[in-house]
Order: C-alpha cells, then sequence, then structure tokens
C-alpha cells in the first residue's frame, strides 16, 4: 500500500453497474426508438426550452449593450492621442465583430432534439473561440471604457455560463443524438432483410425446379429402358448388326482389289505417264478410266463393264513389257508378266463386282428396314429428351450455388447491421439491446 493509500485511505474500486437487458423483435425496433425518443425529450424538453428563452434574452441584451458601447464616443484629440486612436480602431473591430457573433448566437426555432443540441453545442464552440481571436480588441477598448467592457464580459460569460449548462443537460440524454442514425440503420438493415428472403425465396424456386428436372429424367430414362428392352429394339439391334457385318465384307472386297492391283501397281503408273506423254495413244474414255484406276480402282470398276478395258490395259502393259518398252530385269520381267497373265483371265465381274454389288444390294435393303422402323426415332427423341433435362438441371444446379453466395451475403450483410444496430440502440437506451432477426 502506497503513502496516500495509507494516509487517506485506499479507495474503494466502484463495481461496474450492470445495464438493464432488453430483448427485442426487430420489427419492434422502430416503435421502441419512437417511443424513448419521445419519452426522454420530454423528461427534459421543458427545461432546455426555458434555457433557450434565457439565451434568447440574453443575446437581445448582448445587442443592446453593444449599441450601447457603440454610442460612447472616444475623444482623440485628448490624452495620449496614439493610444485613443488605436482605442477607437479596436472598439469599432469588437463591435463588429460581436455584432457578426451575436446574429450566429440567436436560437433555432426549432422543437428537434438533434438540431437543439448541435445548435448548443456549435454556439458554445463558437462563442469561445470567436472571444479569444478579439481578445486584443476587448482589452484595447477597456483601456479607455472599463466599465462598458466589463459589462459586456459579464453578460458574454453569463451566456456561456447557459450554453454550458445547457449543453449538459443534453450531454445527459446524449444517446437522443444516435437517433437518426438508429433509423437509416434500420431502414437499411430491413431492405437487407427483405432482399435476402427474396433471395432465399428464389433459391427455393430453383431448387424445386432441379427436383423436377431429375423426376423428369427418372421418368423418361424407365420409358427408354422399356422401349430397349422391347422387340423392335432386339430386331432393330439385329438389323445394326447385320449392317455393320456387311460394312465389314464390303471393306473386304476393296482390300481384295488393292491386294490384286498391288503387284502391278508400278507398271500401272509406269503405263499411265507413258498415255499422258503421249507415247500410247488411248481413246479419252479410255484415259479418263486410267486415271480412275490408278487413283481408285473399285470405283473405276463399277464402271468397267466385265472389267474389259482394264484388260486390254493390262495387254497394253505386257507388250510394253515383252518390247522392253518397259524396262525391267529379266526376273521382276518373268514375275510381272505372270501376275499380268492371272488378271487377264480373272473374273472380276463374278469374284468382286458381282459380288460387291450383292453386298450393296443388301445394305439398302436394311438400311430400308431400319428407316422403316419407328423405334430408332422414337430413342433418339426420348435420348434428346433426356439430354436438355440434364443440360436444364446442371444449369439450374448452377444458378442455385450462384444464388445461395448472394443469400450467403445477404445474410452476413444482415447479421453485421444486427450487430451495429444493437449498438446504436444500446447507447442510444442506456440498457443492452438484444435483437432478434425472426420473422
Amino acid at each position: 500500500m502506497g503513502f496516500l493509500d495509507k494516509l487517506f485511505g485506499k479507495k474503494e474500486e466502484t463495481a461496474e453497474v450492470k445495464k438493464e437487458e432488453l430483448l427485442l423483435n426487430f420489427s419492434e425496433v422502430p416503435v421502441f426508438v419512437d417511443d424513448f425518443y419521445k419519452k426522454s425529450f420530454s423528461e427534459i424538453d421543458k427545461e432546455i426550452f426555458s434555457r433557450f428563452s434565457e439565451i434568447k434574452h440574453l443575446v437581445k441584451e448582448l445587442e443592446l449593450q453593444l449599441n450601447e458601447l457603440e454610442a460612447l464616443e472616444i475623444k482623440e484629440n485628448e490624452g495620449n492621442r496614439k493610444l485613443r486612436k488605436i482605442v477607437s480602431t479596436s472598439k469599432k473591430t469588437l463591435i463588429n465583430k460581436m455584432r457578426v457573433l451575436q446574429s450566429k448566437l440567436i436560437p433555432v426555432a426549432s422543437t428537434d432534439f438533434i438540431e437543439l443540441n448541435s445548435y448548443c453545442t456549435n454556439s458554445l464552440n463558437l462563442l469561445e473561440s470567436e472571444i479569444n481571436s478579439f481578445g486584443r480588441n476587448i482589452a484595447y477598448t477597456g483601456i479607455v471604457l472599463k466599465e462598458p467592457i466589463k459589462k459586456l464580459g459579464e453578460k458574454i460569460n453569463e451566456l456561456k455560463s447557459v450554453f454550458i449548462k445547457t449543453k449538459e443537460l443534453f450531454d445527459s440524454k446524449k444517446g437522443l443524438v444516435l437517433f437518426p442514425e438508429i433509423k437509416e440503420t434500420v431502414s437499411g438493415l430491413k431492405k437487407t432483410i427483405e432482399s435476402n428472403a427474396d433471395s432465399l425465396k428464389l433459391e427455393k424456386e430453383i431448387l424445386n425446379k432441379v427436383s423436377l428436372a431429375e423426376k423428369e429424367i427418372g421418368f423418361v430414362e424407365l420409358e427408354l429402358k422399356k422401349l430397349q428392352n422391347s422387340n423392335e429394339v432386339i430386331q432393330l439391334n439385329k438389323l445394326f448388326e447385320e449392317k455393320k457385318n456387311l460394312a465389314v465384307q464390303k471393306q473386304g472386297m476393296k482390300s481384295k482389289l488393292i491386294e490384286l492391283f498391288y503387284p502391278i501397281d508400278k507398271l500401272l503408273r509406269v503405263f499411265g505417264k507413258m498415255v499422258e506423254a503421249k507415247r500410247f495413244p488411248l481413246s479419252k474414255e479410255e484415259e479418263s478410266l486410267l486415271v480412275s484406276y490408278s487413283s481408285n480402282p473399285f470405283i473405276a470398276l463399277k464402271k468397267d463393264n466385265n472389267a474389259l478395258t482394264l484388260k486390254k490395259f493390262f495387254g497394253y502393259i505386257k507388250e510394253l513389257v515383252l518390247t522392253n518398252k518397259i524396262s525391267l530385269k529379266e526376273k521382276e520381267k518373268a514375275k510381272k508378266l505372270s501376275v499380268l497373265d492371272e488378271l487377264i483371265k480373272y473374273d472380276f465381274f463374278g469374284e468382286v463386282f458381282w459380288k460387291f454389288n450383292e453386298i450393296e444390294k443388301k445394305s439398302i435393303e436394311i438400311e430400308s428396314k431400319i428407316n422403316s422402323l419407328d423405334i430408332s426415332s422414337k430413342m433418339s427423341s426420348l435420348n434428346e429428351r433426356i439430354s436438355s433435362f440434364k443440360n436444364s438441371k446442371q444449369e439450374n444446379l448452377r444458378e442455385t450455388e450462384r444464388q445461395q453466395n448472394t443469400s450467403k451475403k445477404l445474410s452476413f450483410e444482415a447479421n453485421n447491421s444486427k450487430n451495429e444496430l444493437e449498438k446504436k440502440l444500446s447507447d442510444f437506451s442506456g440498457k443492452t439491446i438484444v435483437l432478434s432477426l425472426k420473422q
């Protein structure tokens, strides 16, 4: 324990007074605020208006004193002329400045706590700062006009005292200055709560759309499954399988033809260059067919009845090889001539062309049967509907996520505004206000 504590005794710590706690629903706040404001203001309004009447009277008296001061003449030709001239100038400056101040101190015509409090605070600050600013003028004027300046000073101090007491009165209800802020915060919070309610409602509507899309997908998928197990689909699958097998056979025929041509492919190209160079004459139709055989023998064969022109080409090439107009080594020459003889004898019509036509004929028949079955279009339509519902579901899920983020943001803003409003209401009322936002 310190010396002063021993001498005077240790000061007991004052226990903090626990504020009354008040639970309010948000909907009750506007009425609570208005009622509390009116009640609290009514407790001091009579005294405030009494003080304002006093201020008004003092400001009027101040004006009269300034008029009296202005009427007093300072003879500049008597005594210390220089000093009296300074005093005369100071007097004029003082009166001008005091009149400006006096006009600013005229009380406002209002019954509003905020305006009255603001006027009182501003006037007190103005009075103190202005008097300090022209203190020299007061001092100089008082050299010659001591008694009038003394009376003026007393009037100013009297006015200042009333302002201080009035301000203390306002300070006793200082929480009321939060009234407009609270109104604004309540309005903002109300809008946020309404926006959040709309957002949650929209979120629920979008989720309902997702649920409906899921049900539709389930219904259509069930319908598709039934269709897939029907006799029509079994028949359709068989047709597709046949179509696939025929395509394989068709490709096999093409590969077979390419294999037949492969050993003499080089000779065919050499022959083509000789024809192109006009070293071996052919008709225009034959030239066109030769080009076709070199690029796509399968299509060329379809144009060449019984492959007669093709075998003529083989005969021409054989003759060119035998006469050495197409030069080959002896061993290779013998092989190529043998292949050419086989191709000249080969039944292209029976082994390739006719078989290929049969495959094509069957393919056309199967395609016709597939097209005649309505099941294919039904399945396609159902798959399209499933795809459409899935796309709709995904879009609504994305929209749900966006809406949930909006709701979270609005909920966060509402909670922050609620905390802010609780603090303002507590400071406003002197109680611990706890708000509930439940509707």
